[in-house]
């Protein structure tokens, strides 16, 4: 993995930490927050998933249209290990219930692959 992937992966992973910092002292509801703190690792996910989730690069697969519960089980095995991919792992292990949530409607409902 280049540097410049290993440096935007922990920038937007300090950006995680922060938006979770500023908006639990906020008082929002959970589901915003959440909605809310996938604003900033989006970036991250469409640096190899593509930013309409439709991937150009054949090596890491489409998240548009794909089920909302099967992209949230695939966030926490990734998370737990259970799946073993460590770009992903270090992607899923800051995310909470919620943001996995957040993020798997939002690929979900995006349109897929035309």
């Amino acid at each position: 993995m280049t540097k410049f992937r290993w440096n935007l992966i922990a920038a937007a992973l300090v950006m995680l930490g922060v938006v979770s910092t500023l908006h639990a002292a906020s008082g929002t509801s959970a589901r915003q927050q959440a909605d809310e703190k996938i604003v900033a690792i989006l970036p991250l996910c469409a640096s190899c998933h593509g930013i309409d989730g439709v991937s150009s690069v054949g090596l890491y697969p489409n998240l548009a249209a794909q089920k909302p519960e099967y992209l949230a089980k695939q966030l926490r095995d990734f998370k737990a290990g259970r799946r073993d991919d460590p770009v992903m792992r270090s992607m899923a292990e800051p995310l909470d219930d919620a943001a996995i949530e957040a993020l798997s409607r939002h690929f979900g409902n995006l349109p897929g692959a035309r």
